[in-house]
């Protein structure tokens, strides 16, 4: 692999990595306080979730409770695939 590619690729990991520990907490991206985050409070809230929230969302049901959104830092930050 080039140089180049294997700095860019680093410099693009680098911040998925820091995103568990600077994510905002379920409750804060919860704007209508159901217990659920809709794509669209996530998509406010932590953009870069929604590259996974189809694969997190383990019942289907286009929302993601806790668990599912904990689940989701956690495969971004490279602890669970």
């Amino acid at each position: 692999m080039d140089t180049k590619v294997k700095v860019l690729a680093a410099m693009l990991l680098i911040p998925v990595a820091a995103l568990a520990a600077e994510a905002p907490d379920f409750k804060t991206i919860d704007k209508d306080k159901d217990g659920y985050l809709s794509r669209d409070e996530v998509r406010d809230g932590i953009p870069q979730v929604l590259a996974v929230f189809s694969r997190v969302d383990i019942n289907k049901d286009e929302k993601l409770n806790p668990a599912e959104y904990e689940m989701a830092l956690r495969v971004l930050s490279g602890q669970q695939s």
